[in-house]
């Protein structure tokens, strides 16, 4: 091979390597972020388009949610995740005032274009003038699609102060 071959080969190596998309992990992490946080977002001002665009709308996504009676329900596929989502939004009124959510402590692995991501899950809220809080741990598995990430699984466990144990109760629907 002649010395002008080695070098030729040697300078498309070379760029190719550096022309390679660079990840900025702390760029995604905080785009995540971003995604959890704007979703819980419409889903307090009831914006049921908004949250959907926060979802990967396949037969796969799924989500467990820990009801007020302390059962596990896992609602599977979109159309059922939806659904759930919904209906969440539709329930009375319960006169709660001035609630406010916040996603804090996160836990971020990402591995090309998925992530899992644990976070606490803190509402507040007031009851006739009075101030209450609400925390739980929420699990989310996302992906990148098209460059942005999308929610494929999320799973939120809340524990009431005064409740001794959680039922251990797993439903599909």
């Amino acid at each position: 091979m002649k010395k002008h071959d080695i070098v030729f080969i040697s300078s498309v190596t070379l760029l190719f390597f550096a022309c390679q998309q660079k990840v900025d992990i702390e760029k995604d992490k905080e785009a995540i972020k971003a995604v959890i946080q704007q979703e819980v977002n419409a889903f307090v001002a009831k914006d049921m388009d908004k949250l959907a665009s926060f979802y990967i709308q396949d037969e796969l996504n799924t989500r467990l949610q820990e009801t007020c009676a302390l059962e596990h329900p896992i609602y599977s596929g979109w159309n059922v995740v939806k659904s759930f989502l919904e209906n969440l939004m539709k329930e009375p009124e319960t006169g709660y005032t001035n609630l406010k959510n916040s996603k804090e402590d996160f836990i971020i692995k990402i591995n090309g274009d998925c992530a899992w991501v644990i976070n606490k899950d803190v509402w507040s809220w007031e009851v006739n003038g009075q101030p209450s809080e609400g925390t739980g741990i929420q699990t989310t598995f996302m992906e990148k699609i098209n460059g942005s990430w999308k929610i494929s699984m999320m799973s939120c466990f809340y524990r009431d102060q005064s409740a001794a144990v959680s039922k251990d109760t797993i439903s599909a629907k």
